[in-house]
């Protein structure tokens, strides 16, 4: 029979997370507020709205109601953006019982304290549940792991148990699923990401070709490594699926809306709107990490340009250029 599994949010990645621990045999009860999302997913198996063309397990079946997700779940899935977890946990909270695991899928930091969304879990969260908190990342392309392409990702807990669980709820014959004990590093390397995903794209957009890609991501990635360090994560993480995997994923793949920002940005299009009509978690994930970095003294020059980019109106070809001629090169 399987477990039973809640997914908290009908986006493309939530679903995608829906359907993975369907395919790996368990129930799955998938959360929206977005009544038209569910109405299509009960009656044709489908959420065109997110995953087009993309016909969803028979074991994953729609809730309206909180209550109906979350009842005897073994595990609780968060998959809706990091602006919102603090709002949807809370509503969960009271209806969540020991034993229960709850997992975050989203990769962001909380915009109004930049907390790690592991940290707002433990302030929302009863007391006994606070244990079984863990986080999911890795490079995972929602409409790639949705058709069965092969995925990797990482679950990261404090109690190996726990991580172990997320493990058994995603892995199945195309999706496999590493554990770790290091949150900070996995969250840390997943918020950041998001953010060098727009340098990417601008790289993209500017017509700069592959080696100067290919120095921006070198440039990322220790500066990646660097921050998750000085906030106490492994280095190594870093260099994983949660932090090289994942920024590759994002800053190579034409779905990535971090990258497409960023590739608008190079050409002079309209990314303004573009981000007005998108979930896009790299801009907060710029001002959120910056703000954690300058209060550490650290120096990190791809996120300070990315933020005159962002919010202080910078030139991007200009901006680029001084970036290449004055970053230290990690040799």
């Amino acid at each position: 029979m399987g477990l039973a599994v809640a997914v908290l949010g009908a986006g493309a990645y939530g679903t995608a997370l829906a359907q993975a621990a369907a395919h790996a045999g368990h129930r799955v009860r998938l959360w929206s507020i977005e009544a038209p999302v569910l109405a299509e997913i009960a009656a044709q198996r489908r959420n065109s709205a997110y995953l087009p063309g993309v016909r969803l397990h028979r074991r994953v079946r729609p809730c309206a109601e909180m209550a109906e997700a979350v009842q005897g779940a073994a595990l609780v899935l968060v998959a809706v953006p990091s602006r919102v977890v603090r709002e949807v946990v809370r509503r969960a909270a009271p209806l969540l019982r020991p034993g229960q695991a709850v997992a975050n899928a989203a990769k962001g930091l909380e915009e109004a304290t930049g907390l790690r969304m592991s940290q707002v879990l433990e302030q929302e969260l009863p007391e006994e549940l606070r244990e079984a908190i863990a986080t999911v990342g890795g490079p995972a392309i929602a409409r790639e792991m949705a058709r069965r392409r092969p995925t990797a990702l990482v679950a990261a807990a404090r109690d190996p148990e726990v991580a172990a669980l997320v493990r058994t709820c995603l892995e199945n014959a195309w999706v496999r699923v590493g554990l770790s004990r290091d949150v900070i590093g996995v969250e840390i390397s997943a918020t950041l990401k998001n953010a060098y995903a727009i340098a990417l794209g601008l790289c993209d957009g500017l017509g700069l070709g592959a080696n100067v890609k290919a120095t921006v991501a070198s440039l990322c990635l220790a500066e990646m490594a660097e921050t998750v360090v000085c906030l106490g994560g492994r280095r190594d993480t870093a260099f994983g699926l949660a932090g090289l995997g994942d920024l590759l994923a994002t800053g190579y793949s034409p779905h990535s809306r971090n990258r497409t920002l960023g590739e608008k940005l190079g050409r002079g299009e309209d990314w303004q709107a573009f981000l007005a009509s998108n979930t896009v978690e790299g801009p907060p994930a710029v001002e959120g990490c910056l703000r954690l970095a300058r209060a550490l003294g650290l120096h990190l020059p791809v996120l300070e340009a990315l933020h005159s980019l962002l919010f202080e109106g910078a030139e991007p070809r200009p901006t680029l250029r001084a970036l290449l001629e004055r970053a230290s090169l990690p040799a």
